[in-house]
């Protein structure tokens, strides 16, 4: 009786066929890597080193800003863009707020309201929508280009020079950056002396 009570404990430790003990457990596995994040993209676009790269980089980071979209948003984001292409620009603002009402916390709606705006000749309802839009994300590449252009249209240069800095901070790979950078220079402090 006694070698069969110690003839367990024996085989416990003994190394099974390929050098593993019996109570090793399963073997690891390895965990798919988690998908990169928003903030990771933006910080990859900020390096990338071609146009190519930096558009691809671009796409991924929208595609995550709408992964959130419940599915009567994603109707009236449609609708409102189906709105400016048809030249109803005021309706597509409307569209925008009934989309603002059902998901305030998702920063592409407000850039797209500011779009929209932009679109019914309201500049400075669009600049108060990408200040909630840059709040909410301070990298969103999107949002500083349409700054860019909301305060050109507001005559304000020097606001429209700030925003384009972030823009060349942010995508490094900007068409025409130096040619665009030369014109809001001198448009915003004239001419060096």
């Amino acid at each position: 009786m006694t070698a069969l009570a110690g003839a367990p404990a024996a085989w416990a430790q003994a190394p099974g066929p390929h050098g593993v003990g019996q109570h090793a457990g399963p073997p690891a596995t390895s965990r798919p890597a988690a998908p990169p994040t928003i903030a990771e993209l933006e910080t990859e676009l900020a390096h990338a080193a071609t146009a190519n790269g930096a558009h691809d980089l671009l796409g991924r980071i929208e595609q995550l800003r709408m992964k959130d979209l419940a599915p009567t948003t994603s109707l009236l984001l449609r609708r409102a863009q189906d709105d400016l292409d048809a030249q109803r620009p005021l309706d597509a603002v409307q569209d925008m707020d009934d989309a603002l009402l059902l998901q305030p916390d998702i920063e592409v709606l407000w850039r797209n309201r500011a779009q929209a705006r932009l679109a019914a000749a309201n500049p400075d309802g669009a600049v108060a929508d990408l200040g909630v839009a840059l709040h909410h994300d301070g990298r969103d590449l999107m949002a500083w280009k349409i700054l860019v252009n909301v305060e050109e249209i507001r005559g304000d240069w020097q606001a429209a020079w700030k925003a384009w800095q972030h823009v060349l901070q942010l995508d490094p790979t900007t068409p025409d950056a130096a040619h665009e950078t030369e014109r809001l220079r001198l448009k915003a402090f004239g001419q060096p002396t």
